[in-house]
Formats: C-alpha cells, sequence, structure tokens
C-alpha cells in the first residue's frame, strides 16, 4: 500500500490498535524510503508529522519535523501547531518554543493561543539548571508587545509567567491592568497572586491580598483555601494549614484530593508520616478517593525514611485500588532505589521497565535518578547507556543530567572525559551552568592534581557567583584546598583560603581540618598555629584530641626517618608554641 494511503488510513481509523499499527507501519515506510535515496513529497511528510503528533509520539515527530525544517519547507499553521502541542505534552517546552521560533520565521504570527500555551508549559517546568521561568517572562514580555488584544486568559498567563520569574509585584500590577483593561478579574487570577506571594515567601502579604479580594466581590472557591494550604505548608505552619481545611468545611467549600494531598505533604517533609496517615483515612471517611498524587506523597515519606519496601507495597496498594501511578510515582520509588544500597541497578531497572509495561513514559527525572543510582555503585558505561538514552528519546539533558556525567567521569578517573562533558554542557544553550556543576568539575581535576586548570575554573566560578548574586561556593574552594592538600603544599591552599574569606565566604569545619591536616603532616606549625586560631575565631570547635593523635603520627614519623639518616633533633619554637597551645608538654616557656 502506497505511503500516503497507510498514513490516510491511520488517520481515518477509529480503532486505536489499528491506528497505532498503521502509524508503524507508515513510519517504516517512510524510512525505507529514505534509506534508498527517495524524497517524500511535503503533503507526504507533513500529513505523516499530523498523525505522529496525534498519536503523541514525540521522536518520530521531532525526527521527522527536523527534516522538513532542513530543507526548507514551509508548513501550515496547523502543523507547527500539531508539533508544538505534541513537544509541550512531552515535557520538552524548549523544543516548542523553537517550533514557535520556525512558526514566526515562516512569517507566520502565531495567535494569543500559541503564545499562552508555551508560555504555560514553559513555566511550569522546574528542571535544575534550565532557565525556562526566564523565557516564559521573556515571551510573555513579547506577547504584551506583539499588538495582540488581551483576554482574561492572557492576563492570567501573564501573571503566572511573572510569578515563575519571582515578580509577584508585577503580577499584582497586571490584575491592576486587568481591571483598567475593563476586564474583570475572577477567582483564578487572585488565586495565581496567593500562589506566588505563598512561593515567594511573602506568606505575610496574604491577608492583605484577601481583602482585596473579598473589596472585588470575588468568594473564596476550593482553589483558594488550597492555595492557602499550599502557602501554609511551604512556610512549615502545619497549624494554620490544618485550621485552614477546616474553616473550608464549616464554610461548606467543597475540597477535593488536592486539600487532604497538599496537608499529607506537609506532615512526610515534618517527618510525621504517622499523621499522614491519619489524613489519608479521613480522606476516605469523606468519601475523598486518594489519586496518584496522594500515593506519591505517602511514598515519598517512606523513601525519606529509608523504608522503600514500604513504598513499594503502597505502589502495589495503589494499584489494587484502581488508581493508577504515574512518572512522578515511580520516580520518587526510584529515588529510594538510588539511596538504597541494598537495591542494585537491575532491580531499578526493573521498575524501569514497568513503567514501559503499563504505559507510563520515562522522563529526563527518570533517567537523572537511574544515573544517580549508577554513580552511586560506580557504574560508568550504565551512566554513560541512560545519558545517551536521554538523547535518543529526543529529551533535553538538564543540569542534573549533565552534572552526574562529569561526577560518573571523575569517579572513573576520566578527567578529560569530564572536563568534555563540561565544556559540552556550557555550549549547550539550553541548559544553564549552575553551582553544583561548578563544584563537580573543580572537584574532578583537583583530586588529580590539575590545579592549575581547577584554579582557572576556581577564578571563573568566583566572577559568575558574584554576577549571578550566588553565595561563595564552599564546595569548590574546599575541593582545590584538598587538592594542594594532597601535593603537600601550604601556601598555596593558605591563598584560596583567603580568596574564599575575600570573596565574602565563611570558612567551615572540613575546610580549617584540611588546612591543619596540611601543615601539622608539613611541619607548618607556625602555619597550623594560625589555622586553629582562625578556627576558633570563626567559632567552630576545635578537636584538640584528633589534632594530638595526628601532631604523634607526625613524631613518629619524623623520628624514624632521623634515625634512619643519623640526624639528631633540633628545637622547632613554633612546634613548641603549638604544642603548648594543645596542653602538651613543651619547652616554650622554660627556656630563655
Amino acid at each position: 500500500m502506497p505511503l500516503l494511503s497507510v498514513i490516510t488510513e491511520a488517520v481515518s481509523q477509529h480503532s486505536q490498535a489499528v491506528a497505532r499499527r498503521n502509524v508503524k507501519q507508515a513510519v517504516q515506510l517512510y524510512q525505507d524510503l529514505l534509506a534508498k535515496g527517495g524524497r517524500p513529497s511535503l503533503d507526504t511528510s507533513d500529513a505523516l508529522l499530523k498523525v505522529l503528533c496525534k498519536a503523541s509520539w514525540f521522536a518520530p515527530a521531532w525526527s521527522v519535523y527536523q527534516r522538513l525544517q532542513a530543507e526548507s519547507s514551509v508548513l501550515q499553521y496547523s502543523t507547527y501547531q500539531a508539533m508544538l502541542t505534541t513537544a509541550i505534552q512531552a515535557g520538552e517546552p524548549y523544543t516548542a518554543l523553537e517550533v514557535l521560533r520556525d512558526l514566526q520565521a515562516s512569517s507566520l504570527q502565531p495567535n494569543i493561543l500559541t503564545y499562552c500555551a508555551v508560555i504555560s508549559a514553559l513555566g511550569k517546568q522546574r528542571r535544575r539548571g534550565m532557565p525556562f521561568a526566564k523565557l516564559a517572562y521573556e515571551l510573555w514580555q513579547e506577547l504584551r508587545q506583539s499588538g495582540l488584544p488581551l483576554d482574561a486568559a492572557a492576563y492570567r498567563t501573564g501573571m503566572n509567567a511573572c510569578i515563575g520569574a519571582t515578580k509577584p509585584g508585577e503580577a499584582r500590577q497586571l490584575l491592576a491592568d486587568m481591571q483598567a483593561a475593563g476586564i474583570q478579574p475572577d477567582v483564578r487570577a487572585f488565586n495565581i497572586l496567593l500562589k506566588g506571594f505563598a512561593r515567594s515567601g511573602e506568606v505575610n502579604a496574604l491577608p492583605a491580598l484577601l481583602a482585596q479580594m473579598k473589596g472585588a466581590a470575588v468568594a473564596r472557591s476550593g482553589v483558594t483555601y488550597n492555595t492557602l494550604i499550599d502557602a501554609y505548608v511551604r512556610a512549615g505552619w502545619l497549624d494554620e494549614a490544618r485550621a485552614t481545611l477546616d474553616e473550608a468545611q464549616e464554610a461548606g467549600v467543597a475540597l477535593d484530593v488536592w486539600s487532604y494531598s497538599t496537608l499529607i505533604k506537609g506532615y512526610v517533609q515534618q517527618g510525621s508520616v504517622r499523621l499522614a496517615w491519619d489524613v489519608m483515612e479521613e480522606m476516605r471517611q469523606r468519601g475523598i478517593t486518594p489519586n496518584e498524587v496522594s500515593y506519591t506523597t505517602l511514598i515519598d515519606g517512606c523513601v525519606r525514611r529509608g523504608e522503600v519496601g514500604q513504598g513499594e507495597q503502597l505502589l502495589v496498594d495503589m494499584q489494587a485500588r484502581g488508581v493508577r501511578p504515574n512518572v512522578v510515582t515511580y520516580n520518587t520509588l526510584l529515588k529510594g532505589y538510588a539511596q538504597d544500597e541494598s537495591k542494585t541497578i537491575e532491580e531499578a531497572l526493573a521498575v524501569l521497565r514497568e513503567m514501559g509495561g503499563v504505559g507510563v513514559m520515562p522522563t529526563v527525572d527518570t533517567f537523572n535518578t537511574l544515573m544517580e543510582a549508577c554513580v552511586r555503585r560506580a557504574n560508568v558505561p550504565a551512566v554513560l547507556r541512560l545519558f545517551r538514552k536521554i538523547l535518543q528519546c529526543g529529551y533535553t539533558p538538564d543540569a542534573v543530567s549533565y552534572t552526574t556525567l562529569i561526577m560518573a567521569f571523575a569517579s572513573a578517573d576520566r578527567t578529560d572525559d569530564a572536563v568534555r562533558a563540561f565544556h559540552e554542557m556550557r555550549a549547550d544553550p539550553r541548559v544553564t551552568v549552575d553551582a553544583a556543576a561548578w563544584n563537580a568539575i573543580i572537584d574532578a581535576l583537583a583530586r588529580v592534581g590539575r590545579m592549575s586548570e581547577a584554579d582557572a575554573l576556581l577564578t571563573e566560578l568566583m566572577l559568575e557567583a558574584r554576577q549571578r548574586g550566588w553565595e561563595a561556593p564552599v564546595e569548590a574552594f574546599t575541593s582545590v584546598i584538598q587538592g594542594y592538600a594532597r601535593l603537600w603544599q601550604v601556601e598555596p591552599a593558605l591563598q584560596v583560603l583567603q580568596a574564599f574569606y575575600e570573596q565574602g565566604g565563611t570558612p567551615d569545619a572540613q575546610m580549617f581540618d584540611s588546612l591543619i591536616d596540611l601543615c601539622v603532616r608539613t611541619g607548618s606549625y607556625k602555619r597550623a598555629l594560625q589555622v586553629v586560631r582562625a578556627m576558633e575565631r570563626f567559632g567552630w570547635q576545635v578537636d584538640k584530641e584528633r589534632i594530638r593523635r595526628l601532631l604523634d603520627e607526625a613524631h613518629r614519623q619524623e623520628s624514624a626517618q632521623r634515625r634512619r639518616q643519623g640526624l639528631t633533633r633540633v628545637r622547632n619554637e613554633n612546634l613548641e608554641r603549638f604544642k603548648f597551645w594543645l596542653g602538651l608538654p613543651n619547652t616554650y616557656y622554660s627556656s630563655d
């Protein structure tokens, strides 16, 4: 059957199973045609792309789309929209943004629905090291300047974008702009503001917003109460969260599964899993069926307590009750597998296969969690396979993916590969290099004594930290200090400590301990005394007993070396002063 006929039949099939078979056949015919050097017509490729998007098959759809773009094909608006929507559904909003830019490059004007879909998708992503919130805010600004008339939904989208960019004040101004444009804000707009101020930590601003809401004659909804419960849970005010839930019930507002699930999350985060179980039982008594979020939150509580077996049992229980686990459920359980050393990689991969068996597609977080488990078990080849799997699935590796890859290479003494992965991360415009990635590569270099490279990157990191308002990165400085300590180089190590202090950092006990050990091992007792006094000034407790043991060991090694060389002992004033500080017998005050 000709390719276009197969595609047409797939589109017209009412049976999902038959349609999927025809889509697979269409993809195979398309690939065969390309392998033979054939060139599918634009109509054929366009039709195949749309049917793949309809089936939510992101990876093959993206492959067909990229081929069309490489051929400079001008597509219909509906085709761009289908690809954009499929990317959003696959959790790849950056790809959706790329399609939006292609649409604009083809001289088509995105409509307000397309803009809002991409802005919302970007704003909902929380992957580390990915500038999604910034991109959502910038795209919102572009929409405002486009001249398109904004409706209530667009204003709400903009408010969410401002909230994501930690600009709750701008979100509040949009509410006023909305009213000035003659659009009466509804409860959803107020709920967005409540959520924004709560997530920015400004819980004390909520009463004024609630008063403004009351003045506008907008009644609180179940979502309003859920937002307030969530705000109090985030602030750790569980008594207030519980009181808000009770208040909603007294007001006759129908609470839902999210109300109770949020309270469950609060008790889990506090470590009160027993109270979380009680809330779950209360839900059932009130006729509210726990959903996948409720169960997943409890599974998370079990994982946090190291009770992975109980989490597994909860997964079985929720499936037995007809509740379908989602990808977050499996990711949470896999996190427990990563942390539990008794669990093997094979067991973790079995969970990945189970996900596929029940139709749950893994995400980048899934692969990141598995990669972390492999790093813990020193299985570097598995880390590489999983990283490649992210790319094969058409997903975008995030900062966690790259950082885990760098750590895996470093653990296997493949420092050049770690450096290469770091530079690939810096060159990837979709990923922001965060502090954890900097720490990982600097530690990798310092561990193998490549100090000039570690110092150079540390200097870059200090500049980056100042520009981005980060605190002085204690982990990176500690790694460099320890690198010099392994090489027995006292002065460079002390210079790094001085640079850290000048950067505004507060040295921690690990830094000081590394320096004290270095000074004692190298016989730099004057420096050792300076370090312990600095440690005391910063308020750290000095373990004198540990230092005495370290000094005794250094003395034994020194004495053995003198005997081998036939040397006599020479009085060391700095050593005697150091021994005096330690409370050991000394000659510091018994001589002229």
